[in-house]
């Protein structure tokens, strides 16, 4: 079983507009409303792909309510803890005419200690029965930055693998408590690591930075795919995984659905390069739809032959 936490899961709108601008009047020409938050996306894409999977996390209020609703509907199953403040709706607006995207998320609620005591509780227990805990998106206000580390550390002492996609002191803590993958995107990184990042070079030493900084493994998330610090055969190895270039329809979620993608292969037994060729499919295929975690798993095997999985040796980084 794959556990998804979504700490600051969201009502997420994705709005197609064509010819956007601020200030004006606008109709959409489509539009899509779901359950969202990064590990609401995930648990929804590795449902798709036919791998088990629960989704837990916090749901306040009406928007909670609806929140757990839709994800019953989509046959996902779920174990959230309710809790007193509402739940957020985050808002998406697709330009088709120009391929950008503006995204609006709202803070989200606050959550009291004993929230989290009563979160905490759960999360162990659903853990007695799990493979693999996938911890995704940002903490809801009044969370420490801690709160991440501390239960990777809880499920580890249980024998549990565990995946982080944060960002900031969340993702700088949880580092530190040593999960077994992490993965942040361009920009998570750089701040992490504390400098830029100016080619593939200065990024697939930045994977190995990561991992002296405490992760086992490192996986850095790129518009064209992916470079990675991974164990395999006793040792570590980085690669570097491309696709070409395709036109989106929305980018916003690939990173989830890529991520999914991993964990779905790798709970199957997959070797680390198959493991990455395939997340690189998946989040490639999900820029073609609009929502988050949306892909279609014929289309997700056919693009795994357009994957570039490059194994890159140290001596050529530094």
């Amino acid at each position: 079983m794959i556990i998804t936490v979504t700490l600051n899961a969201a009502i997420d709108k994705s709005l197609s507009v064509p010819n956007f601008k601020v200030g004006r009047r606008h109709r959409t020409v489509e539009q899509r409303t779901m359950a969202g938050g990064k590990g609401v996306n995930i648990a929804r894409t590795l449902k798709t792909l036919g791998r088990p999977v629960i989704a837990t996390g916090f749901a306040g209020g009406p928007t909670g309510t609806r929140i757990v609703e839709q994800l019953t509907a989509e046959s996902i199953l779920n174990d959230f803890v309710r809790i007193r403040e509402e739940s957020r709706t985050n808002t998406a607006v697709y330009d088709p005419t120009t391929g950008t995207q503006t995204e609006i998320n709202e803070r989200g609620p606050g959550v009291s200690a004993r929230e989290l005591e009563i979160f905490r509780d759960k999360l162990l227990y659903l853990a007695t029965g799990a493979d693999m805990v996938v911890f995704a998106g940002s903490l809801p206000h009044g969370v420490e930055h801690d709160a991440y580390a501390d239960l990777i550390r809880e499920c580890r002492r249980r024998g549990v693998l565990t995946i982080i996609d944060t960002d900031g002191e969340p993702l700088r803590h949880a580092v530190r408590a040593e999960p077994d993958v992490m993965s942040p995107n361009v920009l998570e990184a750089e701040e992490l690591v504390g400098h830029e990042f100016n080619d593939d070079e200065d990024r697939l030493i930045a994977v190995g930075e990561m991992v002296e900084l405490g992760a086992r493994e490192a996986i850095m998330t790129l518009p064209d795919g992916c470079v990675a610090c991974v164990q395999e055969d006793g040792g570590r190895r980085r690669y570097r995984v491309t696709i070409a270039p395709r036109e989106a329809v929305a980018a916003v979620g690939a990173g989830d659905a890529f991520l999914a993608g991993y964990v779905a292969a790798r709970y199957a037994g997959s070797t680390p390069p198959d493991c990455l060729r395939f997340g690189v499919a998946c989040g490639a295929e999900s820029t073609q739809r609009l929502g988050a975690g949306l892909v279609e798993p014929r289309e997700v095997e056919r693009l795994l032959h357009e994957v570039d999985v490059r194994q890159v040796d140290t001596a050529d980084v530094g």
